[in-house]
């Protein structure tokens, strides 16, 4: 592979009209362990923790909040990223909204594997299980049933069979992704050539979800894929573009992201840009017809995120905008587990 701008061209070649059943961050890139389980441990660095929270429809007379805090550790990586390694990632999502408060929390794990083929690429592969409790308070609800004539009576019976307002279930996915890197032999440098693409599968089980005794339904497996890829543009300037497209039922979603990443700070080579400080800044564009401004702060060890999301289309009627931010630390010199071996 002598360059990777010939995948710029598929970005123009994955544009699906959707909407998905899962929610999903307009920061997805900052929280890919989310998604493909392959991408745990993949980055540059040895351990990070990251949090995310969205505040969807700001001003909005409902609050939807989704929260997430997440470590991922790396097994047998050396400073040189020119060794095969292992990954471990840990999630805790809380997704929450509507007038019953109806939400989610989810405990997960990632296992990963990354094999080392060249110095410029890498295969990886992941898989990924989680429990899921969903609750609500049905308390705050009012039903046709229970209109009088003039107004909502509450305590007339709703006379819906038999509601649960809590259930628990056990989820599964998978992935497998390919990095492509090449950079310069400069003391001080930016990326040359980078991709990174990637598929996954999630709800494998096609868990139950049981909001009354009668009926369920089934969660539908979403299926995904994922494209990133940054040019050099010279005069410490970088174009970033990145895509991730998701099927699940009858649902389509498509987002993408172009960003410019300016370099503030350059560190030596054998750091591998593990100390770079960068500041990007660009557009999330999603097929439901979001715009997104997003700006990011990369400090080596500390990356900071925030977007302002702006809807477009006829959901402004009601819904006009959702604020999003990231936060992560990243261990760049050493790993936490410097004393441990794989293979």
């Amino acid at each position: 592979m002598k360059k990777s701008s010939w995948f710029v061209p598929i970005f123009i070649l994955v544009g699906f009209h959707l909407s998905a059943q899962d929610y999903l961050f307009t920061q997805y890139d900052r929280v890919m362990l989310l998604l493909n389980p392959s991408s745990a441990g993949s980055f540059d660095g040895f351990e990070r923790f990251s949090l995310q929270n969205r505040n969807q429809w700001v001003g909005a007379g409902t609050r939807f909040m989704t929260s997430l805090a997440a470590a991922e550790l790396t097994f047998g990586k050396n400073n040189f990223d020119n060794k095969s390694y292992a990954g471990m990632g840990i999630h805790v999502t809380r997704d929450v909204g509507g007038d019953a408060r109806f939400g989610s929390n989810q405990f997960g794990a990632s296992l990963s594997g990354h094999l080392v083929t060249s110095k410029q690429s890498k295969f990886s592969a992941g898989i990924q299980m989680a429990a899921s409790n969903r609750s609500g308070d049905l308390s705050n609800l009012l039903f046709f049933s229970q209109w009088n004539g003039s107004v909502f009576d509450p305590s007339i019976p709703t006379n819906e069979p038999n509601q649960i307002a809590r259930f628990s279930y056990v989820d599964a996915g998978a992935g497998l992704s390919y990095t492509y890197s090449s950079k310069g032999n400069r003391v001080s440098q930016v990326r040359q050539r980078y991709v990174n693409i990637g598929v996954f599968a999630q709800h494998i089980a096609r868990p139950k979800l049981r909001y009354n005794e009668i009926t369920y339904d089934r969660l539908y497996v979403k299926f995904g894929g994922h494209l990133e890829t940054e040019v050099n543009m010279g005069n410490r300037l970088t174009l970033e573009l990145k895509t991730i497209q998701l099927l699940q039922g009858k649902h389509y979603q498509g987002r993408y992201g172009i960003l410019f990443k300016t370099v503030m700070k350059q560190g030596a080579s054998i750091t591998r840009l593990k100390n770079d400080a960068f500041f990007s800044s660009g557009l999330y564009i999603n097929s439901t017809g979001t715009l997104s401004p997003v700006c990011l702060l990369n400090l080596g060890r500390v990356q900071i995120g925030l977007n302002y999301d702006l809807e477009l289309s006829k959901m402004s009627r009601a819904y006009r905008s959702s604020i999003e931010c990231s936060f992560s630390y990243t261990f760049t010199q050493s790993s936490l587990f410097k004393g441990i071996k794989i293979g």
